[in-house]
């Protein structure tokens, strides 16, 4: 598949394809897009669609920013769709693409904790919209992994260096009180074959067109 992938006209990222791959993987399995809100009373909500969020890092203002990017239902954009997503996140101006972080970032530390605590623990639309259902975050560009990946969301999705067989380690950090090891053990046989079944038919249509 990486070479079916550089084979192609414009590039397509493994990030991107890994998050389309795993959201079509959430859009049959509820649960992946389910979240735990613990106030005023314990209950799961269910978001229609997947949210993904990727930390992406930044200068701005001579500053090296953190900031996280939104995919907002990729189980039903195209790879292009997505690359071209991601790729205005890395290049657009920060003020701009991050609206919401930049703006917030200037509102005081302990407002801005709670405003994050109410997203986080009491409304569910909101924390999906602010926080998404899954995250993805990886350091293969520069020859290592993550093998703890850290997390907020339900699940968490990281992938190693692609070697010279076109394998990668693929790691998932889950919710405890949603899923256990067993599912999260099927959710990777079912992302493998999403992998080598749709997205690899998308590249191979992008290859031809």
């Amino acid at each position: 598949m990486d070479e079916l992938r550089r084979s192609l006209p414009s590039r397509v990222s493994w990030t991107v394809i890994f998050i389309k791959a795993f959201a079509l993987v959430a859009k049959e399995s509820p649960v992946l897009r389910q979240s735990w809100i613990r106030f005023p009373w314990p209950r799961l909500y269910l978001s229609p669609h997947s949210v993904a969020y990727l930390p992406v890092k930044r200068t701005h203002q001579d500053e090296e920013w953190l900031c996280f990017a939104p995919f907002f239902g990729p189980e039903n954009q195209t790879l292009r769709e997505l690359q071209a997503s991601l790729e205005s996140f890395q290049s657009g101006p920060v003020d701009e693409v991050f609206r919401t972080q930049y703006r917030s970032a200037f509102i005081p530390t302990p407002i801005r904790r709670l405003i994050i605590a109410s997203w986080f623990r009491l409304l569910g639309k909101r924390r999906v919209k602010r926080m998404g259902t899954f995250g993805i975050t990886t350091v293969s560009s520069r020859g290592a992994e993550i093998q703890y990946p850290p997390g907020i969301q339900t699940s968490t999705i990281t992938y190693g260096p692609i070697n010279e067989a076109g394998k990668s380690r693929v790691t998932i950090h889950y919710d405890h009180r949603l899923m256990d090891g067993w599912y999260v053990a099927e959710v990777l046989e079912e992302l493998e074959r999403v992998l080598h079944g749709v997205i690899l038919e998308e590249l191979e249509d992008l290859v031809q067109s």
